[in-house]
């Protein structure tokens, strides 16, 4: 669940997904639109993409060594 909270006691504001720190914005209005951003997208469709991102490291690992 994307929440946006006050990041400590600073001007700043954090995107977390659970628990997890996403980002920190300088501005409210920032951090709200990366939440519609990240809301949209499917979750599906972001694993898949970190997947294919670390296959190639992988498969390079595998073939030098």
């Amino acid at each position: 669940m994307l929440r946006i909270e006050r990041y400590g006691n600073s001007r700043f504001w954090a995107l977390y997904d659970g628990q997890d720190l996403v980002v920190v914005t300088v501005y409210k209005r920032g951090a709200q639109a990366l939440l519609r951003r990240l809301a949209a997208q499917p979750p599906a469709a972001a694993a898949q993409a970190a997947r294919a991102r670390a296959q190639p490291a992988r498969e390079a690992g595998a073939a030098g060594g």
